[in-house]
């Protein structure tokens, strides 16, 4: 089933922002990319080697930290990106990879079938 576009939430498309604000078509990276992350909560990324949606985060700890999020065969899946300044374009299409690949039980085999009819 595919996804069901959110109109709000900002997406990335080929490295850049696109927002209803002054930050649509800030490339990723840029010095505006990391003003946009300060004020942002959530943003959805689309990228050459898979997608996903990344939330902003208080930790106990103190401080904000990104988290991907990617529901795949029914499963949850969510990756730690790190803080604003660690998100670059190399790094979110890194983990857009390993949230669009399938997970592995420990035996090797694929938790769900990767074949489409």
């Amino acid at each position: 089933m595919p996804r069901h576009e959110n109109r709000t939430t900002p997406k990335i498309v080929s490295g850049h922002v696109y927002t209803e604000d002054e930050y649509t078509g800030t490339l990723v990276g840029s010095p505006a990319w990391f003003a946009w992350l300060n004020t942002a909560t959530t943003f959805y990324y689309a990228g050459r080697l898979g997608t996903f949606t990344a939330h902003r985060e208080c930790r106990q700890r103190g401080g904000h930290y990104w988290t991907a999020y990617r529901r795949q065969a029914g499963v949850l899946r969510r990756v730690y990106l790190g803080t604003a300044l660690q998100l670059t374009a190399p790094h979110l299409e890194e983990v857009a990879l390993t949230l669009s690949t399938p997970p592995y039980q420990k035996g090797g085999t694929p938790t769900h079938s990767t074949s489409e009819a």
